[in-house]
Order: structure tokens, then sequence, then C-alpha cells
């Protein structure tokens, strides 16, 4: 019987392609009677939009304005998780205001990208300016300007975690001490190494096909249906080689949207290609966070209670998942330790600028941060050992399965049998030498969220989105067997960890086995894309039970 593969080290199937430079990206798309576009961008942080004003502009060149584009664009942008008090489900194209440097606010049009770039430089955008509001504190002043005058503030959301104040005071009042802190995680941007792209060929009486560098091909269909108004079976978006995502190619852009217009209008395929200043200014940011953070404990080293109050700062628009990662963060924030008590309270803030979003981790890495800084801080003020105290509040295995305070269950692991034998690592690793740098050793335990799957679980969450994964698997006469699948790679190996699930299965050779991915047309829906975790976890699964299926009629 032939061994299986999985677990076992096997060949990239794609490798050898990518590495002989056979990847094909976006950028490397040419289609006949091809143009080229750039995009015109707010100079300003904030202000009144009144208009654009070109130059002079060559035969065979065009400009297509805010008015124009507003026109076209009916529809909105959805904001795919509602939090709290929040009341903005959905963001227009444009709407009369500019809320950061960079925002898109017109398209040139030209026979070459170098030509469209130059118009674009020479285009006027017309605002009248506004005082900007850059950071979280400077949002929350009273004399701030306010960004949505219809929310009255700018504050766009806020909600709750874990348990109730009542409840958490009274955890606190009975501790022997407390501690407080105050952590700041600054803003990033995560910078793949392929920039965002499209090509768009639009005609005006015909199906739009979009060529684009995403995570998520059905998510950005489902963004060009919703801003266009248009029924899902007239769109189809294909997904070349994908040069990285980290959670910012998960949604169609405003700007990408802008290109589709241009291209319905001209009736030409039009192709945009970010540069990397655009990519800084106009891809979604991440974190940009402010934590308030209160531990309780004992003198024995007991965690009793952890309170945390956040603001993130959400920019000038609600991207698409919108304070996801901030209530990810306190969801996740018990960790893997007993709490008598644990309450977080999250603000998303508004600010003139760029949009924060998904990004790697999507709110644990910063979770990881608040709860592992009080425990340290914990440790300090009782002259604790880092990994004793953590190993003496984790939950037992016998504990398991165990509801954090945030009601989210454990079900399996030995968090202090990791923790010991990491220490054995670290301490069994001989020291540096003494050449007069300082070298310390930093501890942190945590307990990742992965694999987001049950549609009834994002409902409960906010998520307005289905957390399912569809496959479809079939085997050709020769028997070699073709796997079609709605999550995207962007460089995870999807082509070889799919292979050899359905391998395995089937009893078949790997390079039997075929992986579809990336086309709307050819592949099964999937809401998320590549994102999450999530992609073996549950699109793999979706996987094996229809490889089943197969092997099942195979037997029959």
């Amino acid at each position: 019987m032939r061994p299986r593969l999985v677990g076992e080290r096997v060949p990239r199937v794609n490798d050898e392609r990518v590495l002989r430079g056979g990847g094909r990206y976006v950028d490397d798309l040419e289609l006949p009677g091809m143009l080229h576009a750039a995009i015109v961008r707010s100079p300003v942080a904030h202000g009144v939009l009144n208009g654009v004003e070109p130059p002079e502009l060559p035969d065979g060149t065009w400009l297509i304005g805010p008015e124009e584009l507003a026109r076209h664009a009916t529809g909105h942008f959805p904001v795919l998780w509602w939090l709290g008090d929040q009341t903005q489900h959905h963001t227009p194209l444009l709407d009369g205001r500019v809320r950061y440097v960079g925002q898109p606010v017109a398209v040139i049009v030209a026979a070459s990208r170098y030509e469209a770039e130059d118009l674009a430089e020479q285009v006027f955008v017309d605002v009248e300016e506004l005082a900007p509001v850059v950071g979280i504190d400077n949002a929350l002043a009273p004399d701030a300007d306010v960004l949505y005058p219809e929310l009255g503030s700018n504050v766009l959301c806020t909600f709750e975690a874990g348990d109730t104040a009542e409840h958490t005071d009274a955890v606190f009042a009975a501790a022997d001490r407390t501690l407080q802190t105050t952590l700041r995680i600054g803003r990033v941007s995560g910078l793949p190494m392929e920039p965002r792209g499209i090509v768009a060929d639009a005609p005006a009486d015909g199906r739009i096909v979009v060529h684009t560098s995403t995570q998520a091909p059905h998510a950005v269909r489902d963004g060009i249906c919703d801003v266009l108004e248009v029924p899902q079976h007239r769109v189809r978006v294909i997904t070349p080689d994908v040069g990285g995502g980290f959670g910012l190619k998960d949604h169609l852009y405003e700007d990408e949207l802008m290109v589709i217009v241009a291209s319905r209008l001209i009736g030409r395929p039009v192709k945009w290609i970010e540069d990397r200043t655009e990519s800084l200014l106009a891809t979604t940011h991440a974190r940009d966070e402010i934590h308030d953070i209160e531990v309780a404990f004992d003198d024995d080293g007991t965690l009793r209670g952890l309170r945390v109050h956040s603001r993130r700062d959400a920019g000038g628009r609600f991207a698409v998942f919108g304070g996801g990662p901030l209530f990810t963060a306190l969801g996740v924030a018990p960790g893997p330790y007993r709490w008598e008590a644990m309450r977080g309270v999250g603000r998303l803030v508004a600010t003139t600028t760029m949009s924060t979003g998904a990004y790697r981790g999507f709110g644990q890495t910063q979770a990881a941060m608040i709860r592992e800084r009080a425990v340290q801080l914990v440790a300090a003020e009782l002259g604790r050992h880092p990994a004793e105290l953590r190993e003496q509040n984790m939950i037992r295995p016998d504990e398991l399965p165990y509801q954090i305070r945030t009601q989210i269950v454990y079900d399996n692991g030995d968090y202090a049998a990791a923790l010991r034998r990491a220490r054995e690592l670290i301490e069994a690793t001989p020291p540096a030498p003494d050449d007069g740098r300082r070298r310390g050793t930093g501890w942190c335990s945590f307990v990742q969220l992965a694999g987001v799957g049950p549609s009834f679980l994002n409902e409960i969450i906010g998520v307005r989105i289905g957390g399912f994964e569809s496959a479809r698997v079939r085997m050709e006469p020769d028997g070699t067997v073709q796997v079609a699948t709605g999550v995207n790679p962007h460089g995870q190996g999807h082509e070889t960890t799919f292979a050899q699930l359905v391998a395995d299965e089937l009893g078949i050779p790997i390079d039997h086995v075929q992986l579809v991915h990336g086309d709307t047309d050819a592949t099964p829906y999937s809401a998320y894309g590549t994102a999450a975790s999530r992609s073996i976890a549950v699109g793999g699964g979706a996987t094996v039970i229809a490889t089943q299926r197969v092997a099942d009629k195979l037997r029959a």
C-alpha cells in the first residue's frame, strides 16, 4: 500500500514553474486594444470635493471624473462585519468629501501607462479643505472636526466583549492587587511583493470580465455587483498568480472599481497596476490601536481579572471587515489562562487617514500583546519567573473543554506542557558570548483562533457572509482528477496540499491531481477566499468529503 502523503515532506507542485519564470501575474496580461489607467487622488486629507479640472487632453485619452463615476456606480461597497451600535453598513464610491490623502477621485485612461500617469499628475483636484483629523486622541477631542456629520462624532461604533461591568468590578474589588498600563500599537502596511492590479474588459453591452490580484475572487465579484448593481452572472473575476496578499487583497477597492467603469464607458480593456507609493497611500493599513489595560491578581500569583478599553483608528472609510480585528482582539484576549472576569470595550474611531482592515493575525497579535504584557507586569510586581506565573494560571487538560470569559470554547491542548518544553529548549541553549549587548528572553503564550467556518457563528458575531466552503472533484477517463475550490492561493502552496488530500483518499499519484482555482466561472462560491487560516481546515475539509464521495462511487 502506498504511504500517505499528508504529513510527509513532498516537493511543492508549483515551485518549478514559478522559479523558472513561468508565473503569470496581472501585469503580464495583454489584451487586444488594451488601454492603461492612472488614478487621480486627493492631495489633501480632508475636504469637500468640488470636482476635477483636467489639462488639455490629447486625442485617444479620457478623464472619468467624480460626477461621471458616481452616475455609473450607483450602488455601495458593503461593510461585512456589523458591531455594537454601528450604523454604517455600506459606503458609496464617492460622497462629495475626501477623507484621506490618496483617496481616488477620478481616473485617466491613455494608450500607455506613461502617458496616463503623466496626465494624471496634471489634473487639478478642486477641494475645499477642512481641518485634518489625525490620530485617535485628536479624533475624540471635543472640538474635533467630525468626518461623518450624520453620526455626531468620530466614533463609528462601540461594542463590548466578555463579562458585564458589574461582575468585572466585583472581581477587581476582591483581588489583592491591581495594575494598569497603556499600550499603543502602531500602524502597519502589509506591502505584498506584487502590488494590486486589475485588467477590466467591460463592454457596455456585454459581460464584465475582470482579471485581478486578489485573495477572494468571489468577494470581488460580489463587490462589483453591489456597486454597479448588476447580477452576478454578468460578472466574471479571474485571478492569475498572486504575489502575496496578507489580508490586504480580500476585497474590491474604489480605484479598482473606477477602472471597471472606465472600461465600460470607453468600450475597451483597461489595465491599472498600483505603484509602491499608491500601495502605501491607498491599500488597506492595519492595527493603529490604543489599549488601556487593567489586571487584577492575588499575592500568590493567581490572575483574577482583565479589563481592556480599546480604540482603533479606522481611517477615513469603513473597511470591508470594519471593526473585526479589534473585536477579535478582545474576543481572544483571555488566552490560555483562567480568569474570573474579563471585560473588553472597543471603539472604532474615524480619522483622516487610510482605512485600517484585515492583516495577518487579524487582531490576535494585538490580543497576545495586551494579555502577555499584563501577565509580565504581574510577574515583575511579584518577583516571579514569568514562565512559572504563566504555568500556574494556565487551563489544565483535565478542565477541557473550557469556556473562556468571552464564550469561546477550548476543546483540547496542554498549554503548560508546551510552555515547559519551550523553557527546556531555551535553557538548554548555550548563552551568547558577552559582547556588551544586553539580551533577554521574552515569554508569550497564546491560543490561536483559526479555521473560521460555521455560518451560524458568523451570524452571532455580526459577520454578514457565510462560513461554508465547497469543492467539486471530478475524475477524468484517464484516472486523473480535477479539483475545483473557491479558496485562492497567493503563496500558500494549495496546489500541493489539496493534491495531497485527494491523492491520499483515492490512492493515486500526487501528479494526477489538478487544482482549479481563481475563476468565478469555474469554481464553487467562497465568500472568504483564502483568509483566516481556513483554506485547509474548511476548504480542504470540503475537498476531502467530495473526494470520499467519488471514492464511494468507484467502489460501488
